[in-house]
């Protein structure tokens, strides 16, 4: 289980986009796996490449998963996320700040 999974709303804490909020789109994995995963999130991170023939190419590269967190939604603040056993048995992502469970 990650702790960072597609679709879920974070928020950027590092480099030009800093504290915009917006949502995962994809999880990229790069060669060296164990330096963490790499997330395409909408509209950030926003590169032009150009393509003979064709222009300018607009695109959201990937950013470092240690530059972004979660969104709390019912606390409204951010936090780490953490994986741990729930009372079943199962495990399950909480919010580092408040404990709540990850909807």
């Amino acid at each position: 289980m990650k702790k960072i999974q597609t679709w879920d709303q974070i928020i950027v804490t590092a480099g030009k986009f800093k504290w915009t909020t917006s949502s995962v789109l994809e999880i990229v994995q790069k060669k060296d796996a164990r330096r963490g995963d790499w997330l395409v999130v909408k509209g950030v991170n926003i590169v032009k490449k150009g393509k003979k023939g064709e222009g300018f190419q607009e695109f959201e590269a990937p950013i470092h998963c240690s530059n972004v967190m979660l969104l709390d939604e019912k606390s409204g603040t951010w936090s780490r996320v953490w994986i741990r056993e729930n009372k079943k048995g199962k495990k399950e992502r909480f919010y580092k700040k408040s404990g709540n469970a990850v909807a």
